[in-house]
This record gives structure tokens, C-alpha cells and sequence, in this order.
């Protein structure tokens, strides 16, 4: 039981590359979204059990933002290909993740394991949901049915998506908060740092 939260996070990672698969086929697209709320469920409910019964391992604090960001930098990724969100947006996003994760490392090695803050939490949670929004605009472009009246409702809606650059504008609210999450993290987090920097500088 105590290492459920742990098992359920390496689960969120083994469905990334199913995830990745289902949702770069057209016609299997609707089972990408299925392993998506899987996964988001994963990661509510490892996180519930860790905070009930109290699971906190350093290896937990390390594991589970990795998995989210397995999961969220191989959707934005796959969303490039399919030419729907910028790659410059992703870039940044996976800047901020690099530099947060090798300082995180960092500071595992060396015993001062690093929570994750409230902002890191809402980016993390911005971004799903952004995820979601475009899984959504996915699965109405191709859904077909018979029914001409809900077909025209699809349309109108995917119309709407597109006229008023919900994708752009989320993902462009998305990157901006993550950055400053970035910045606010290493900022939380500076005697950490000014640990690495003297350690660098009685290398050199």
C-alpha cells in the first residue's frame, strides 16, 4: 500500500508512449483521449494517497512532477507535429522543465529534497487542462455522425475554436505562467542555488 502512490506514477509514465501513439492516428484519437483521463486520474489519486496516509519518499517528490512533465511535454510535442500550437511555446516550457529538473536533481543528491511550490502546482494544472481543451477540439473535428443538426453544432464549435484562437491564446497564457513558475520556483528555492554556484566555484 505504502508504495501505491510510486506505482501509479511509473503507470502514468509507461501510458505516455500509448498515449503519443493513439493520438498521432486520426483514427484512434478518441483512445488517446481515454489514456489521457487515465493518466490525469493517476495523478490525482497518487497524490491523494500520498497526502492521506502520508507516502512522502524523496523518491516520490522527484518521480511524480517527472511523470507530469513525461506526460505534458509528450502531448505539446505531439501537438506540434500536428501543426496545432507553436514550437517556441513548447521550447520555453521545456527550458523551464530542464532547468527546474536538473535543479531539483541537484538537490535530491545532496539531501535538500525541494517540494513542489502552489504556483508549480497551478502550471501543472493549466496545462492539463490545456491538453484537455485541445483533445476536445481534436475529437470534435472528427466526430461523424448522422444527426445533421448535432454535425452542424460540431462545426459551428470547431469554427469558434478557430476564429477566436482559444488554442493560440490558452497556450500562450500557458507558457507565460509556466515561465514565471520557472522563475518563482528558483527564486523559492535560492539557497539551493547559491549552494550549486559555490560548489562550481571550488571546482574552477
Amino acid at each position: 500500500m505504502r508504495f501505491l502512490p510510486n506505482i501509479l506514477t511509473v503507470l502514468r509514465i509507461i501510458l505516455t508512449p500509448f498515449f503519443v501513439f493513439c493520438l498521432l492516428q486520426e483514427e484512434w484519437q478518441a483512445w488517446a483521449i481515454v489514456i489521457f483521463v487515465v493518466a490525469s486520474l493517476t495523478d490525482w489519486y497518487d497524490g491523494y494517497l500520498a497526502r492521506k496516509y502520508r507516502f512522502n519518499s524523496d523518491w516520490g517528490t522527484f518521480l511524480d512532477p517527472l511523470a507530469d512533465k513525461i506526460l505534458i511535454l509528450s502531448a505539446f510535442f505531439s501537438f506540434v507535429y500536428l501543426g496545432l500550437i507553436k514550437l517556441w511555446m513548447v521550447m520555453i516550457i521545456v527550458g523551464r522543465d530542464f532547468v527546474v529538473t536538473g535543479l531539483r536533481s541537484y538537490a535530491l543528491s545532496v539531501g535538500k529534497p525541494m517540494s513542489t511550490n502552489v504556483v508549480a502546482k497551478l502550471k501543472t494544472a493549466t496545462q492539463m487542462a490545456m491538453i484537455a481543451i485541445i483533445l476536445t477540439f481534436l475529437a470534435l473535428q472528427s466526430v461523424h455522425t448522422q444527426t445533421a443538426h448535432f454535425r452542424e453544432q460540431i462545426v459551428k464549435t470547431v469554427v469558434t475554436f478557430e476564429s477566436f484562437h482559444v488554442i493560440y491564446t490558452g497556450m500562450l497564457v500557458v507558457t507565460i505562467l509556466t515561465a514565471f513558475s520557472g522563475v518563482y520556483y528558483l527564486y523559492q528555492n535560492r539557497n539551493v542555488l547559491r549552494h550549486l554556484g559555490a560548489l562550481i566555484a571550488f571546482k574552477d
